[in-house]
């Protein structure tokens, strides 16, 4: 069964200040729960975590919600070096844009150490990149199961070819505390997309909810209303 996110889920995450502004600049993503979970599971891995690695964790994700980056459904494979390096250089360039117009910006080796890791959270390297990396996998199991279900519900790709999306997730993870916590995820993610065909949730609405800052928060009752319309 796809995993449904309460409302308020991520109501006490302890976001900074900066945290909470970049979730309000990634309102409407639908990628914005798994950007809060990568941040938690961050934190559960790694519980001395840094703020750049919190918040690249936040961040790493975030050219998908602007128009003109590679596409989210690649055709050459989930681990295409051209699909993640572009992917991981454009999130990076516009997380860096974003930090330097804020005002006060963060300092100078706080940007270059949160674009570090957003360059490496799809091939890791080093031990905080390796962590971030795992968090983003655990992240896309958890949060993310609805999305293989959509895909092959969309036509883009069979459920042979949205379950190698599954194994590379899991087969990239290097610390082996997030690996133990990674399995019971994936036979999760698995049973889901095997149910494809019986899956009834809305997930049009699934994808409304995560990218919702008000749910995900748990900031408004709209919050309650939309958690009880996605089933």
């Amino acid at each position: 069964m796809i995993n449904i996110t309460s409302p308020g889920a991520y109501a006490n995450a302890a976001l900074s200040q900066m945290e909470q502004d970049a979730v309000a600049w990634l309102d409407g993503f639908y990628q914005l729960e798994h950007l809060l979970c990568t941040r938690m599971w961050a934190m559960k891995l790694c519980p001395e975590a840094s703020a750049e690695v919190k918040f690249a964790s936040l961040v790493h994700d975030a050219e998908r919600n602007f128009p003109g980056g590679p596409p989210s459904t690649p055709g050459n494979g989930f681990d295409d070096p051209d699909y993640l390096f572009a992917h991981s250089m454009r999130s990076a360039d516009i997380v860096e844009e974003w930090l330097r117009g804020r005002t006060p910006a963060p300092d100078e080796a706080f940007i270059r150490r949160v674009r570090h890791l957003v360059l490496r959270h799809e091939i890791g390297g080093g031990w905080e990149a390796d962590f971030v990396q795992a968090a983003d996998s655990l992240s896309f199991l958890e949060s993310l199961d609805w999305i293989t279900v959509d895909w092959v519900k969309n036509g883009h790709y069979t459920i042979s070819e949205a379950r190698e999306k599954l194994d590379y997730t899991v087969e990239r993870i290097r610390p082996s505390v997030a690996l133990a916590a990674a399995l019971p995820l994936y036979e999760s993610a698995v049973r889901a997309l095997d149910a494809s065909d019986e899956i009834k949730v809305d997930l049009k609405r699934r994808r409304e909810i995560a990218g919702s800052r008000s749910f995900l928060l748990g900031l408004s009752r709209e919050a309650e209303i939309a958690g009880a319309s996605v089933r």
